[in-house]
């Protein structure tokens, strides 16, 4: 029996995929977005920084490889088994505590579901593509 390894090219064509999905989310809800938040042009302006950017890189890279790596103990072998968990894995373990700390924090329940959409997207497409570009 063939026993999985990880796609180290999956994993970091995931980590490209997982910078510009959110890109183009948050272009979709964007006023949304900043209304739910009470953020301005100005503000958003004001505080830029690279910071968040190098974050999500370094993010991605530690979800991916942990992933992929479950993936293999989970003989995840089909583009559908890796879509079905990956979105699973995104509900459960990122957008139910989302849900959770936003109603601590007393933020608008569907901001939770602009920031926690997005990574219920991305789980599911790295899970088709890791479950798909199996490596043995």
């Amino acid at each position: 029996m063939k026993s999985l390894k990880i796609n180290h090219l999956a994993v970091f064509t995931i980590i490209v995929i997982a910078q510009i999905i959110p890109a183009l989310w948050y272009g979709l809800f964007t006023d949304s977005w900043m209304k739910l938040n009470n953020f301005t042009m100005d503000f958003i302006t004001e505080n830029q920084s690279s910071t968040p950017y190098i974050a999500s890189v370094i993010g991605s890279l530690i979800i991916t490889y942990t992933m992929a790596h479950l993936f293999t103990k989970m003989n995840i072998t089909t583009g559908v088994q890796g879509l079905l968990t990956g979105a699973l894995i995104g509900f459960a373990f990122t957008h139910v505590p989302n849900i959770v700390t936003s109603q601590f924090e007393f933020r608008p329940y569907a901001l939770s579901w602009i920031n926690g959409g997005v990574n219920i997207i991305i789980y599911a497409i790295a899970g088709f593509i890791l479950g798909a570009w199996k490596k043995y």
